[in-house]
């Protein structure tokens, strides 16, 4: 449900109204629900029913999950009646997915010989219309934590409710939403308990989930990873078009106190062996590996030869740049656009001041610096007397190309730099042999179309094979 007006039926007055639209609008950036087959295994996983433990689904949305878990329980009439609801719970933020549980909750009692009446009772019994983030207690209480959180980075999220977020969630769980369930799972899964979830797999390769790794590796490790296929896996994917896949690479994630597999700020490459890496040099005890500086939007501090004419911008200023479309295949393409280089330390020309005076609106606010005449991110330091290697940020393997002296790879295209021309040379094919390949893809996040993410603190990690 995404009409706004729909959902002022469920606000109590304009402050109310604010939030329920800001609710809507989350459910219908992170509304991706789990096919049966994954949420059986989950279960299956976890041990699920057992005895008298207690399990929760922490953003239930349609109900999926607790459907199949209630399923199983009756089947084998593990729960009575009563104590159904003290042993399985789901909680989901918006008012109508929540109703839609309620509904299919109800309608599996039903199934198994309960009145309509009793089947709706228990249903409100074992759903409840709250905020996990926000009201879920911070001891330990469940034994088993399962579902498909969602994940969604902060700067996605409304404001009215990241502004609530950031007083319940830690530091190093606030990058996404993804971490703030986990952690709050961590902090609510008794000892002993067992979490069973679907995560995009950036919870487990990204630097920005280092911190909540960490924290999570305190008393949990891996008990079970595997990949998933976003086609199969999931259904209603977000907002887009029906039948196309989710934007995500998901896992199915099993985290207990005696999972084998450590938990830390390093990254987690599922199912990789890395035996074949073994004794390779890295990349960075090769050679110096450096992100390209972000420039900042076009016609600023990188313009074309005709904008720098225009502005009468000294030849001698001007480093000739690199960015992605400006490489095609193997080669670059002929000079597009440059790269004003200034010192911090030093005022510029009276030209280069009046063109950043002219342009200087169309930087993003982030790109702002402390010196006006500076890019976001500079350069006046490096040394681009010598050839170098730049490695696109975004290939399906990887490559080198060469780039003369005095060009500057930018926007975080990757450079690699060597005195030793030889030794480059053989860098340059190491990175194009199958080696390379095979790492870039068992390590580097995957994106669409079957292309990857090179940075590089990747970059610096990957085993080289020298001939």
């Amino acid at each position: 449900m995404n009409d706004n007006n729909t959902m002022l039926l469920f606000a109590e007055n304009d402050t109310h109204a604010a939030y329920m639209q800001a609710v809507d609008e989350l459910h219908g950036l992170t509304n991706v629900y789990t096919e049966d087959f994954v949420i059986d295994q989950i279960l299956e996983h976890i041990d699920w029913p057992n005895g008298s433990k207690r399990l929760i689904d922490t953003s239930c949305g349609a109900g999926g999950v607790i459907a199949r878990a209630l399923t199983k329980a009756l089947s084998q009439r593990a729960f009575d009646d009563n104590v159904l609801p003290q042993v399985i719970e789901g909680w989901e933020l918006h008012p109508a997915a929540c109703a839609q549980a309620r509904s299919r909750v109800a309608s599996v009692l039903i199934a198994f010989g309960r009145t309509s009446a009793a089947a709706s009772h228990l249903a409100s019994q074992i759903i409840h219309n709250r905020d996990f983030l926000t009201e879920a207690p911070t001891e330990p209480q469940y034994d088993f934590i399962v579902g498909n959180p969602p994940y969604l980075r902060a700067a996605n999220v409304p404001q009215l409710l990241r502004d609530d977020y950031a007083n319940h969630i830690p530091k190093y769980a606030a990058a996404d939403l993804a971490h703030a369930f986990l952690d709050r799972s961590h902090r609510t899964l008794r000892e002993g308990g067992k979490i069973g979830v679907v995560v995009a797999d950036r919870v487990l390769l990204n630097s920005s989930a280092g911190a909540l790794r960490e924290a999570l590796g305190t008393t949990l490790g891996i008990e079970h990873v595997e990949r998933l296929d976003a086609a199969s896996a999931f259904y209603r994917p977000k907002t887009r078009r029906k039948g196309s896949p989710a934007r995500v690479h998901p896992l199915l994630l099993i985290m207990s106190g005696e999972g084998e597999l450590a938990l830390s700020k390093d990254p987690v490459y599922p199912g990789v062996d890395e035996t074949p890496y073994e004794g390779l040099p890295t990349l960075e005890e090769l050679a110096v590996v450096r992100i390209g500086p972000w420039m900042g939007a076009d016609g600023i501090f990188l313009v074309t030869a005709a904008q720098a004419a225009a502005s009468n911008i000294p030849r001698d200023a001007l480093v000739r740049a690199v960015d992605i479309e400006d490489i095609d295949g193997d080669t670059i393409r002929p000079a597009a656009r440059f790269a004003i280089r200034t010192r911090p330390e030093t005022a510029p020309c009276a030209a280069i001041m009046a063109h950043l005076d002219a342009t200087m609106h169309l930087m993003a606010p982030g790109g702002m610096r402390g010196v006006y005449w500076t890019p976001p991110e500079t350069f006046h330091n490096r040394d681009l007397s010598q050839v170098s290697l730049v490695v696109p940020r975004i290939a399906k393997s990887p490559k080198a190309i060469w780039l003369p002296p005095q060009t500057l790879a930018v926007n975080h295209n990757v450079s690699i730099i060597s005195g030793d021309l030889d030794l480059l040379t053989r860098i340059e094919k190491a990175l194009r042999g199958k080696v390379a390949a095979r790492w870039l893809n068992d390590h580097a996040p995957a994106i669409e179309g079957g292309y990857r993410t090179i940075n590089t603190r990747l970059l610096r990690k990957m085993p080289i094979k020298l001939d």
